[in-house]
């Protein structure tokens, strides 16, 4: 079973996305797909863990931005 987060493409673009993704090790590991309104990314929960990977993808996409806008 997997969770999913859904972000906006007025926030976020999707090479912003994986880059994130790199930098928590979840390349391969999560899934990207495309709604209307921007990106819906699953992470897998089968040793239970997705609310945890995905706090930890949300703190990082935002720690990104805010290195960038920051400088």
């Amino acid at each position: 079973m997997n969770k999913t987060l859904e972000i906006s493409a007025m926030q976020y673009d999707f090479h912003t996305l994986l880059k994130v993704s790199d930098i928590c090790g979840l390349t391969g590991e999560i899934g990207f797909h495309d709604t209307d309104t921007g990106y819906l990314v699953s992470f897998p929960d089968d040793d239970g863990k997705a609310e945890q990977r995905m706090a930890e993808y949300k703190k990082r996409l935002v720690d990104l931005e805010n290195n960038i806008w920051n400088r």
